[in-house]
């Protein structure tokens, strides 16, 4: 897995070696900003070498806004493929995240670039896991990666005996983020206010993050709410967590 420091603009053109081949459910995720005066964008993958020529591009996506097109190929054994085009949903000056067994990735253009970031897993859904030290510690966080797929998703920070400390339900229809726990068998009272900043099919993050009153909830790097622990000890009874519903998820970083 490699990470880059979110907080220090990278360098474009930006090329780096993949230390392995990314594995199936493994997801490339790219952010940035394009730049006000945007012509044009790549992103290749690359084996071989960190050039489209001489190596091989697996993948070579062009974002065109001279042309309001992404332009998708291949360049193997010295020769383009085929070209696939679809319409470009962004323009010049906005802020961007792509998520996308290669050697190299090569970004170049009128971009800059905030992080980028591979690794991951594929996560059977209904996915549960114990946290790796036993509990979810005051100041620690969980980032999860996901796409929505359906209606409703849920994350769960889980407690002993079953007990559901934190229930975090994005709920499409409804358009609320309902949060709530659950001890005994028995549903507490949901909290349904703040915004609701989910899409179907749209990649998102969201991040967890345990503080010594509450939990604190980001979504995209925006604050969307706040739940008071429900629990006495919270620096120790959050135990594991549990994904299930109608989502993909491609990576949960601890």
């Amino acid at each position: 897995m490699a990470h880059h420091n979110p907080h220090a603009a990278l360098p474009v053109p930006y090329v780096t070696k993949l230390g392995e081949p990314i594995k199936a459910g493994q997801t490339l995720s790219i952010k940035g900003n394009f730049n006000s005066d945007a012509n044009r964008v790549e992103v290749n993958l690359l084996e071989g070498a960190a050039q489209i020529d001489p190596g091989q591009a697996a993948l070579h996506l062009n974002l065109r806004f001279d042309e309001k097109k992404i332009v998708m190929n291949s360049f193997v054994s010295g020769a383009w493929g085929k070209e696939e085009r679809e319409s470009l949903p962004y323009k010049p000056g906005d802020p961007f995240e792509l998520r996308i067994r290669i050697n190299f990735l090569q970004i170049k253009g009128d971009c800059t670039l905030d992080t980028v970031h591979w690794g991951g897993r594929f996560y059977q859904i209904p996915w549960e896991t114990a946290f790796p030290d036993g509990h979810l510690k005051a100041g620690q966080r969980i980032t999860l990666y996901g796409i929505p797929k359906g209606e409703r998703w849920n994350l769960d920070l889980l407690g002993k005996g079953g007990d559901i400390l934190f229930h975090f339900n994005p709920r499409f229809k409804e358009k609320h983020i309902v949060r709530n726990s659950c001890k005994g068998g028995v549903w507490n009272k949901e909290e349904r206010e703040g915004p609701f900043p989910f899409e179907k099919e749209r990649g998102f993050n969201l991040t967890i993050e345990n503080e010594p009153y509450s939990i604190q909830l980001f979504v995209n790097d925006e604050r969307v709410g706040t739940f008071a622990h429900r629990t006495e000890n919270p620096d120790h009874d959050y135990i594991g967590m549990r994904v299930d519903g109608n989502i993909e998820v491609t990576n949960i970083d601890f």
